[in-house]
């Protein structure tokens, strides 16, 4: 049978998105790197191959582009440095825009549900896009009822530990208006929390202003933020993607800052894709100046809170605000997929084995132990959509540490947090087997050490309880 070789195909997924397709020579690595390939009906190779021989149909109407977990396994570890994330995002554009019915409907109505939310709020408020998404299935006939209800109890419990809020917030920020002098304070930074550290991560918040002043730094939140957009803009509408977070550093800037920390990794990764990608694409960057008024200013910095307090503030200054060494303490810590990757906008240079976190930790007092899941993908953008799937990434993640002996995971990632703590017990159930491990985020370990209230640092707040065991560490007192 022969095979027809069309490159219209190629051609427009370089004109969307600058990735040449012909460039690969089917090495496999981005295959055998995905967590969830086993899952798919073409692998990422497969996919590549496809898009080379111009075969449309059965890209846009294959599973793959809808269980893509966005972990950038493929585009980093890719010999040719094919962005094959980047490419997922153009093939789910295009099925969404040619009218293709998705081969996994529950994913576009996340988008869709998602986006409603931000349109309307300019933020993702969390109840709302999860009760339109139980809507939409149940009148498809695919609501697990089941599910729902372990969901409605994880809700209630989140409800009732102040984690999420009836009512939701509202992120505009205002177009225009007045432009501060320049923050010549260094130690006084922009800080951009992001949708889940207002909501589901309220005590990664918490903790993070809480360690930040004890260190005598100041954040200061810029009015109205608005949501960065994450999976749903950037599967759905490039400009919108892009758009979003500039809105934000839009108004950073005009409030005289030049540098902004962010806590969520994946918020963090569309900041610094957005700046990057105005600076690469003339054509996108007309199109969001014409939305916005706007571009960033070249001396503008977007790190991650983690970046931050490790080169701005250092272990250094740390280490002198430690009243309370975390001797003893076994623990691994766990970067997930989007700290460090991809490095072409993360930066990292041991991206696919960090240490900074760990070193940190050491810094504390605590034992972080060596793993091979510090940057596995936890499932955590899959969570809501093939929840089986998300179940069976983190069980992983979950096992190894157990096996190295760890008592408790640290974090810094409120949707690795929210996998792998508020979904213990169904990995559990899912796995046959209990692991009891606190999910901790680095800053809360950070107020342990410096000796701060545990009520303060949000620990009682969570699913598996952290408070008992620091307590039998001798590390609080309850």
């Amino acid at each position: 049978m022969l095979t027809e070789l069309k490159t219209d195909l190629a051609h427009h997924i370089q004109e969307e998105c600058g990735e040449n397709v012909y460039l690969c020579y089917q090495c496999k690595k981005c295959t055998a790197g995905c967590p969830v390939a086993e899952h798919f009906d073409l692998t990422p190779n497969q996919l590549l191959r496809a898009a080379q021989l111009g075969q449309k149909d059965l890209i846009l109407n294959s599973k793959t582009i809808w269980l893509c977990a966005m972990c950038e396994t493929c585009a980093t570890r890719c010999p040719q440095g094919i962005n094959i994330t980047a490419i997922m995002d153009v093939f789910r554009i295009m099925a969404q825009r040619e009218g293709i019915k998705p081969q996994v409907p529950a994913v576009t109505d996340f988008y869709k549900a998602t986006l409603r939310e931000i349109g309307l709020l300019g933020r993702m408020y969390e109840p709302g896009m999860m009760g339109e998404l139980y809507v939409r299935q149940f009148l498809r006939g695919k609501l697990d009822f089941k599910l729902f209800a372990e969901d409605m109890g994880i809700a209630l419990h989140m409800f009732r530990r102040g984690r999420l809020s009836p009512i939701p917030s509202w992120g505009k920020p205002p177009k225009g208006g007045p432009v501060s002098p320049p923050v010549t304070e260094p130690q006084t930074i922009a800080y951009y929390p992001g949708c889940s550290l207002h909501g589901t991560s309220k005590e990664y918040h918490l903790s993070t202003l809480a360690v930040m002043e004890a260190l005598g730094w100041t954040l200061q939140e810029p009015k109205g933020w608005c949501c960065c957009g994450t999976t749903p803009a950037h599967s759905t509408d490039r400009v919108l993607a892009t758009e979003l977070p500039l809105r934000t550093l839009a108004q950073v800037e005009r409030e005289g800052h030049s540098y902004v920390t962010i806590p969520c990794p994946s918020c963090f990764q569309r900041f610094r894709a957005a700046v990057h990608n105005v600076a690469e694409d003339e054509p996108l960057a007309a199109q969001v100046r014409a939305r916005t008024d706007y571009l960033p200013s070249t001396d503008l910095q977007v790190d991650h809170l983690l970046t931050t307090i490790i080169e701005r503030v250092g272990y250094s200054q740390v280490a002198k605000r430690v009243t309370r060494p975390l001797n003893d303490l076994k623990v691994v810590c766990y970067y997930g997929c989007l700290l460090t990757r991809p490095p072409r906008l993360t930066q990292v240079e041991d991206y696919e084995y960090p240490t900074s976190m760990d070193r940190l930790v050491e810094v504390l007092g605590a034992s972080p132990l060596d793993w091979s899941y510090k940057t596995e993908c936890c499932g955590g953008s899959l969570g809501l959509t093939q929840l089986p799937t998300a179940l069976e990434m983190s069980c992983k993640v979950l096992r190894d540490a157990k096996a190295v002996g760890a008592e408790a995971i640290v974090v810094a990632c409120p949707l690795c947090q929210v996998n792998l703590d508020s979904r213990q017990k169904q990995i559990e159930k899912a796995c046959g087997e209990i692991f009891d491990l606190p999910i901790i985020y680095f800053t809360q370990l950070m107020g342990v050490a410096f000796g701060l209230e545990f009520k303060a640092l949000g620990l009682d707040k969570h699913f598996v309880d952290p408070v008992r065991y620091l307590a039998d560490k001798g590390l609080l007192s309850t």
